[in-house]
């Protein structure tokens, strides 16, 4: 018994419908929504939100009113969770280790996202009574003064004798 060939046009117009069938893509899976998960236009329930002052780059947030600021330290306070405080400190801030007590929220040697790399600062948040305190102190390693030199001496490093002529007299020429 001999086996009849197929002609290659049957094999063709078999095979058609299926490579003119439109491709689907394949569904994306959808996006998982954890607990932590923030809404991406809305603040999350007791999250404090970003006021219009500023204070060592940090945002003042709403709610906490700038006592004093000085040079190297700064002090807030406000009718807000210390919790809400600590949370919203801790998205602004890097840090490598915080120390949380009973009353207070300490961020030691933080670095504020907004401002300097070099710069470093600790931040308290305090519980009270009735307001929350944020107290915000540059810490940032302050260069050693210059030892105790004779006005000889500083002349010398500074390329003068005490008259204020230079040192040497190619300096100029």
């Amino acid at each position: 018994m001999r086996r009849q060939r197929l002609p290659a046009i049957f094999l063709v117009l078999s095979l058609a419908p299926a490579a003119c069938r439109e491709k689907q893509p394949a569904p994306r899976p959808a996006p998982s929504l954890g607990v932590s998960a923030k809404p991406l236009d809305r603040l999350a329930p007791g999250e404090l939100r970003p006021g219009q002052n500023q204070v060592f780059w940090l945002e003042v947030p709403t709610g906490m009113v700038v006592r004093g600021a000085f040079l190297e330290v700064a002090y807030l306070h406000g009718k807000v969770t210390p919790e809400a405080l600590a949370n919203y400190v801790r998205d602004r801030v890097v840090v490598d280790h915080v120390e949380i007590g009973a009353a207070r929220t300490v961020f030691p040697y933080a670095r504020i996202k907004k401002g300097p790399a070099d710069r470093f600062f600790q931040i308290e948040v305090i519980a009270g009574n009735s307001n929350t305190e944020l107290v915000i102190k540059d810490v940032t390693p302050r260069p050693k003064p210059p030892e105790k030199l004779s006005d000889d001496e500083r002349w010398r490093r500074a390329g003068r004798r005490p008259d204020g002529k230079p040192l040497d007299i190619t300096e100029f020429k």
